[in-house]
């Protein structure tokens, strides 16, 4: 249980906009990549040049190196280039650094296509958290304003990753349960929210998209007025029920 936990919150560190990698035997720091640049808009798919590997602006975040990563690539499809994830018993995940005013462009908008899922993996269980799509939105803010049992929390993310987890994170992902709109906390943590905007395979098999003002989920999800968002992130991952998952991913942008 308590190396689960440990990689637990290795994985929060990494998707979250920090870049510990954690292992099992002891969770000892793997190498650590610099935070890159910070952008002033996310770099976008469909004018990456190459085809096939990871687009520019973004690098992949692996969380547990004792089990296998999930694949993200340029492709081609439906005459424009998206990111295609394949998750088997995998997990991890993509993050773009940024530095944006949510008060000056709170629209978030992106498209998502999901073939098929499983119904079972939800959110709202630790066991069963598995997410065929999510996109991670990481924000700056106040940390004395944190209460103990947060700041305890966020000791032992730097405890095991050498990290700083940031002061909110704000996850949109699609669930096999739980209703559109439902908001789950993350266990250990109320700084690290998961907000549902697709349910259950009714939608599978087309894109989807999404406008998403992040300034008022925000409000509505932790309270208070955002900071600055510091990363946004996408994850694709199926190795809590060791299933098989893929998801397609169009431009993310704010507006």
């Amino acid at each position: 249980m308590l190396d689960r936990r440990r990689c637990c919150l290795a994985a929060l560190a990494g998707l979250t906009g920090l870049t510990g990698l954690i292992g099992l035997d002891g969770c000892t720091p793997l190498v650590k990549r610099p935070r890159a640049l910070q952008a002033a808009e996310v770099a976008r798919f469909s004018t990456a040049r190459q085809q096939h590997g990871l687009p520019e602006g973004w690098y992949e975040q692996v969380m547990r190196r004792d089990l296998p990563a999930t694949r993200y690539r340029l492709v081609d499809k439906e005459g424009r280039r998206v990111v295609h994830a394949v998750a088997d018993r995998s997990t991890s995940g993509l993050r773009c650094d940024v530095d944006i005013d949510p008060r000056v462009t709170p629209w978030l908008e992106w498209d998502w296509r999901v073939d098929q899922l499983a119904v079972e993996a939800t959110v709202a269980s630790d066991e069963l958290d598995d997410c065929p799509a999510r996109v991670v939105v990481a924000f700056d803010g106040d940390l004395s304003t944190l209460t103990l049992r947060e700041m305890l929390f966020r000791e032992q993310v730097e405890l095991f990753t050498g990290h700083d987890l940031p002061f909110a994170t704000l996850m949109y992902v699609w669930d096999g349960q739980a209703a559109p709109e439902s908001v789950f906390e993350y266990l250990r943590s109320g700084r690290i929210r998961y907000l549902v905007v697709e349910s259950g395979a009714t939608h599978t098999d087309r894109w989807q998209r999404y406008r998403r003002n992040v300034v008022d989920d925000y409000q509505r999800v932790f309270g208070g007025e955002p900071g600055r968002i510091l990363s946004v992130g996408l994850l694709t991952d199926s190795d809590d029920l060791k299933s098989h998952s893929e998801a397609w991913y169009g431009d993310l942008k704010f507006s």
